[in-house]
């Protein structure tokens, strides 16, 4: 599943167990239970248990885990 959000991020979902998030600029918070990605205008924030951040470039950054639910914010 994708979602593209108006920051012109990509989200590609595997099940609930990994996420990958193109074209975000960068972490805004990051723990088990949430990462928070900055996107353009908006922040992702994807929101689960035992989350792990598997990969970060410049530009994309994937994560592993339980994923319960991904949310925009303005």
């Amino acid at each position: 599943m994708e979602q593209k959000g108006t920051g012109g991020s990509v989200i590609t979902l595997t099940g609930n167990r990994a996420a990958v998030i193109d074209g975000c600029d960068g972490i805004v918070d990051y723990d088990e239970a949430q990462v928070i990605f900055r996107t353009g205008r908006l922040t992702v924030r994807i929101a689960g248990q035992g989350l792990r951040l598997m990969r970060l470039t410049e530009h994309s950054a994937s994560v592993e885990g339980l994923i319960a639910g991904v949310e925009y914010r303005w």
